[in-house]
């Protein structure tokens, strides 16, 4: 009888040991996984959960949950984006500001998101899925973000203060250019901060956006720039890079001029091969003061390829065009001041 005992005993441990260690059962089932967790509050923590066949699958899908919550931030910031250049600035910068952005909140996204810690699993004997809990401190990343805005707010005074001092208006729009260069990352880790942020208010910015931007346009349409080209396709080039200079804000002359840009392109011979023709060489510009001085030079490679020679040289030109209006104005102001 005694022996009776003990083995029911120990066979009614052995099951709730199974029970316990399979997780699968419903008094083990975790309170996160029905979208609230007594452990991890909504007002400390951002969670994400995710369900798969696999432990490892069920952790991805958890990150990526929590993710989401800064993705429709990511959204709603580049269509704000998107309305401010429509009011501020002329198509193609408008493209590159976007992009611009874009990135910069997918970077941050992503930086932000490397203090994700999959703080519970659990596995369903039932139904042979795997469930994972994501958690992200909101005190933790809201510290990193608000010393972030802070330095970022920092830097752009900075760069202000130092275009007051500089005679030279390219310099000014350069340094003003790179207090809008914060601003813009300001943007994306305000945004993600409102995410963070309970009362999702984050931390507004102090600087206008959109008055740093009127400051930069106004230094670029003093400054008078004279464009010129040699090599190939000379011809044509002079009005691409004209019409590059004058989208990036500057004032095109031919007299009285601050700086002369020159534009230069050494192509190789077209290539056949295969029905195909290829154009390569390279492509580079030169800014010159009135002294005759080289501020600075930039070269980008040329490649492209079409079904003959004639639409090969109209796609370089194409090509040539879309380079020069989505990155002379940055390469420009580069010349003035470093980054």
């Amino acid at each position: 009888m005694k022996t009776n005992i003990a083995l029911a005993s120990l066979l009614s441990l052995f099951l709730s040991a199974c029970g316990i260690m399979g997780g699968g059962t419903e008094d083990t089932r975790p309170d996160w996984i029905d979208g609230k967790s007594k452990k991890y509050a909504s007002a400390l923590y951002l969670t994400g959960q995710g369900s798969a066949l696999t432990s490892s699958d069920a952790r991805d899908r958890a990150r990526s949950d929590l993710a989401k919550q800064f993705e429709v931030a990511v959204k709603e910031q580049t269509q704000q984006s998107q309305s401010f250049t429509s009011e501020q600035a002329n198509g193609e910068s408008r493209e590159s500001f976007n992009q611009r952005i874009s990135r910069q909140l997918v970077t941050y996204t992503s930086r932000t998101l490397q203090g994700v810690e999959i703080a519970d699993q659990w596995f369903d004997n039932k139904s042979g899925k795997h469930y994972a809990l994501a958690i992200l401190s909101r005190n933790k990343t809201r510290h990193k973000l608000v010393q972030t805005l802070n330095d970022l707010d920092q830097h752009s005074q900075q760069r202000l203060l130092q275009a007051e001092d500089e005679t030279s208006l390219l310099t000014r729009a350069a340094l003003v250019q790179l207090a809008i260069n914060s601003q813009q990352k300001r943007v994306v880790a305000q945004s993600t901060l409102q995410v963070v942020d309970m009362t999702g208010r984050g931390i507004p910015a102090k600087l206008s956006m959109a008055e740093l931007v009127r400051t930069r346009e106004a230094l670029l349409r003093k400054i008078k720039i004279q464009p010129l080209a040699s090599g190939d396709m000379s011809l044509e080039l002079i009005k691409v890079l004209s019409g590059a200079a004058a989208g990036a804000g500057f004032s095109i002359a031919n007299e009285n001029v601050d700086y002369q840009l020159k534009i230069q392109t050494l192509l190789d011979p077209i290539l056949e091969q295969n029905g195909w023709f290829w154009l390569r060489g390279t492509m580079e510009i030169f800014l010159i003061d009135k002294a005759g001085n080289s501020i600075g030079t930039q070269r980008w490679p040329l490649k492209v390829s079409s079904t003959n020679a004639t639409r090969s040289q109209q796609k370089l030109l194409s090509e040539t065009e879309k380079l020069l209006k989505e990155q002379l104005r940055e390469v420009l102001l580069s010349f003035a001041v470093k980054p």
